[in-house]
Order: C-alpha cells, then sequence, then structure tokens
C-alpha cells in the first residue's frame, strides 16, 4: 500500500500567523545570554495578553524558551492570565420533588479511577453519603 501523505516541515511562524516583534534581540553577552530590547519585551507580552494567543507558540516563533516569556508576562503584568485566576461562581441550588419509587429494582453506579461501586435497591441519602466519604478518607 502506497501512502499519499505527505507533509513538509514548515517553521511554525509559516503555520501561524505570529507576527514578529522586530528588534527583540539587541546583542549577546559574554557569556552567551541574550541582551533583549525593553520596548520590544513589552510588545510581545502585550501580544500574549490578547485572547486566544498561544504563549508557547509565540515563544517558539521568536525563538525565546516559553518559560522566559511566561517570566516576562507575569513580571509586566504581576498576575498570571485569566485562565490561571479561575474563580469559583456561586450557585444555587433548589430541592426537586421526590419522584415516586417506580416498581422494579434501583441501581446506582459509582465510576471512578480505582474501580466501580454498584449499590442495588433503595438508596438512602445516609448510604451514600457513608460510601463517598470513604471513598475521600480512601483518596
Amino acid at each position: 500500500m502506497v501512502s499519499t501523505y505527505s507533509r513538509r516541515w514548515t517553521p511554525v511562524n509559516e503555520r501561524t500567523s505570529i507576527d514578529l516583534v522586530p528588534n527583540l534581540v539587541r546583542g549577546h553577552r559574554r557569556n552567551g545570554r541574550s541582551v533583549y530590547d525593553r520596548e520590544a519585551k513589552r510588545e510581545l507580552v502585550r501580544r500574549c495578553l490578547q485572547p486566544g494567543v498561544s504563549l508557547a507558540a509565540t515563544a517558539l516563533a521568536h525563538g525565546l524558551n516559553a518559560n522566559l516569556l511566561r517570566r516576562w508576562v507575569v513580571q509586566q503584568t504581576g498576575r498570571r492570565r485569566a485562565a490561571e485566576q479561575a474563580s469559583l461562581v456561586p450557585i444555587t441550588t433548589a430541592a426537586l420533588p421526590r419522584p415516586a419509587q417506580a416498581a422494579g429494582d434501583w441501581a446506582l453506579e459509582l465510576l471512578f479511577a480505582g474501580g466501580t461501586i454498584r449499590l442495588r435497591g433503595p438508596v438512602e441519602a445516609e448510604t451514600l453519603r457513608t460510601v463517598l466519604d470513604c471513598l475521600a478518607a480512601r483518596a
């Protein structure tokens, strides 16, 4: 069987629409480390903070380590990105009327990484609470 799939390698900046920040590297120190232009760094961080922009892809397109670019973002904004600052949203619950128990067997099946727990017959709230407390104690 002959494969018709062929894909040539292309640099990241050709596969994505990342505009490069000009004059990012000003020079190099004697130890080989790069010296970066402050205004170019600010512009790069500003672009990284736009919604939907991949920090890793931006770093790769500019020839930077993603951890270095992440450090610049944290230093200049004094905070982490919004996705990393997710907060809990309050919710309200309402008691639903208890449905009439239908004829037949009732079953409750709990699936988790370590296995499965099956409870057959009517499951009372206290029984379920005990099972969940035991699972929480083992975690």
